[in-house]
């Protein structure tokens, strides 16, 4: 019996394991948390250049949605497009990563009308 005592106090084995499992969530959330920036901040780059692209198309008298829809990538759909006086406004929502709450990009710009 003392033998087994003495054996068991010195075995490190499963000690690492023991302490990944304890690191492990911690890194998932770091890597979610990073993750869910880098969706923001693309959303935010894409919904930028999609209202430019809407308030031009109105300055020019075109089909604002079309020129949203066409500025957009495919993973960003259910926009909504609002026309404040002589202005474009789009809502973009953000791709939600796991446990982040949901966002939504909003953008406003506005271009001189230009006759063609």
């Amino acid at each position: 019996m003392r033998r087994l005592r003495e054996r068991l106090r010195g075995d490190d084995r499963g000690s690492s394991a023991v302490e990944i499992l304890g690191v492990m969530p911690i890194v998932v959330i770091v890597v979610l948390a990073a993750l869910q920036v880098v969706a923001v901040s693309a959303t935010t780059h894409a919904a930028n250049q999609a209202v430019r692209d809407g308030a031009r198309a109105m300055s020019l008298g075109r089909s604002v949605p079309a020129a949203i829809d066409a500025s957009l990538p495919n993973g960003l759909g259910d926009t909504q497009i609002s026309y404040p006086p002589g202005a474009v406004r789009i809502e973009v929502p953000v791709p939600r990563i796991a446990i982040f709450p949901s966002l939504t990009v909003t953008r406003e710009a506005t271009m001189p009308r230009m006759v063609p």
